[in-house]
């Protein structure tokens, strides 16, 4: 599952322009790889949409910070919760990290990336076209569902 983060409203009459902390926020397997996203999109590697899929991933896996880890290695004294982690460090809307949080399985941790934090283009095309975004969220709940299955 893969939400959007949007701190200003575009729909409001004071938008201007986009938040330094707009991003994404997402569940994915800890230890997921390259070839579970060339599985799940059903692409072969070396080929053209092996391309694709590899940006994806690599938007989704390298930029994307393991907030699970950093809340536990760093804040955890600090802030009661990963809710509250979320809302005081990234500005990620409590509604939102509730909604993500609650999808998670066992052996899955949550990522956190702003656009503006070298999040790459891609994963902003993508999220910001309904179609693309729920053909990600198909290949994401794809992989998920691998790792689940593969755990039980």
């Amino acid at each position: 599952m893969i939400e959007k983060i949007l701190i200003n409203d575009p729909e409001s009459k004071y938008y201007s322009v986009n938040d330094s902390k707009d991003g994404f926020l997402l569940t994915l397997p800890e230890k997921c790889t390259l070839n579970d996203f060339f599985s799940a999109a059903k692409v072969t590697p070396n080929s053209y949409g092996s391309v694709l899929v590899s940006r994806l991933y690599n938007g989704l896996m390298t930029t994307a910070t393991n907030v699970n880890d950093e809340y536990n290695k760093y804040y955890s004294k600090e802030y009661k919760n990963l809710y509250h982690f979320l809302f005081w460090k990234y500005c990620v809307p409590l509604k939102t990290s509730r909604k993500v949080i609650s999808q998670l399985r066992q052996g899955e941790v949550v990522r956190y990336s702003s656009f503006s934090s070298g999040s790459s283009w891609t994963i902003r095309a993508f999220m910001d076209d309904p179609v693309m975004l729920k053909s990600l969220n198909i290949i994401i709940d794809e992989v998920r569902g691998m790792y689940y299955e593969n755990s039980k």
